[in-house]
């Protein structure tokens, strides 16, 4: 039950959201009205009997399935040693930028080490005549910070290079992004560019889309409680994001609110559910990215060795090492 329900208790607890259980299932009526109620019944019915009581019913081991396909990605980083991989990544990025350029600046924890990265190029004169156009207000403030010029998207015609992070990301180079909040701009910006590329360290790599991260769905606040009926039927568990250090939910840049949507069975077919999601009346932009990535910048650490590779190479050393595992 808690792995169909967990992502709702948080809004529950807050009064975001109603919780009750109804003839065919739980119940969840949000904070915009009585109307506003739908049931997870008909989603659930295959995972679970409500008779009395919860009982366990699955045409498959659900759990084990999802496990095994998530042990299939790379391995977890430990957090002191993803700062030092993501610092790498951000140098390895800014070596492909060249002067004259406008550069799309991407929004995260590893475009920001980017954008103080291709700052101190600017500084040194290495780098002269760049323009950036930021994804989100905090890139435009980093890049006023740390003294590189950075103009609207109105402003130019064509961006020659983007680099950006992503949460998650496939072996086919789909993406699953949004974590800032920021996947609206951030997704003109990468697909106007004419070479989009990713930085990630080795955690951020999955065998399969989904199974760990929520896709985020950024939505109209006044179509929020008809978004979240819609993406129900879609096979996810939407939550809508609030906010650490405010009452209430995240508002975007562009005035909207956030809906994490969960698939705990993963995403089988990220591109059909990318446009699903999307045809929904009131979502404005969601945090699948297919068929943008030109390439993936990969940083890896062997022991105290740093690389950057290209996914490509990186799934292929993660295979000969899986092959190798089942040997000894």
């Amino acid at each position: 039950m808690a792995l169909l329900l967990r992502p709702f208790w948080g809004l529950c607890q807050h009064g975001s959201v109603g919780f009750s259980f109804g003839e065919e299932g739980p119940l969840f009526k949000d904070a915009y009205g009585d109307s506003a109620q739908w049931n997870l019944g008909r989603l659930a019915k295959r995972r679970w009997k409500f008779d009395g009581g919860l009982e366990r019913r699955c045409s498959r081991p659900f759990c084990l399935s999802v496990s095994a396909r998530a042990a299939a990605s790379a391995p977890a980083v430990d957090p002191g040693v993803q700062s030092s991989l993501k610092r790498a990544a951000a140098k390895k990025a800014v070596e492909l930028i060249k002067p004259g350029m406008v550069v799309g600046l991407g929004t995260g924890s590893t475009s920001s080490l980017a954008i103080e990265e291709l700052g101190k190029l600017i500084q040194k004169g290495k780098l002269k005549d760049i323009v950036g156009v930021a994804t989100s207000y905090q890139s435009r403030v980093l890049a006023r910070q740390f003294g590189v010029k950075s103009v609207d998207l109105n402003d130019v015609n064509t961006i020659d290079i983007s680099f950006d992070g992503a949460d998650e990301v496939d072996a086919s180079m789909n993406l699953i992004k949004g974590g800032g909040a920021a996947h609206t701009i951030a997704k003109v910006i990468d697909t106007m560019a004419k070479h989009c590329v990713i930085l990630v360290d080795q955690s951020k790599i999955v065998s399969e889309l989904g199974l760990s991260f929520p896709v985020p769905v950024e939505v109209l606040p006044l179509a929020i409680s008809p978004v979240l009926r819609q993406l129900v039927t879609l096979g996810g568990v939407p939550e809508i994001r609030n906010a650490l250090r405010k009452d209430g939910p995240v508002i975007t840049d562009l005035g909207n609110m956030v809906v994490d949507v969960r698939f705990p069975e993963g995403i089988r077919d990220p591109a059909a559910l990318e446009c699903s999601i999307n045809m929904i009346p009131g979502v404005v932009e969601n945090g699948l990215f297919i068929g943008v990535a030109d390439s993936v910048l990969v940083a890896t650490q062997d022991g105290d060795d740093v690389a950057i590779v290209e996914l490509a190479e990186f799934m292929k050393s993660l295979k000969s090492a899986k092959e190798a595992t089942r040997e000894t």
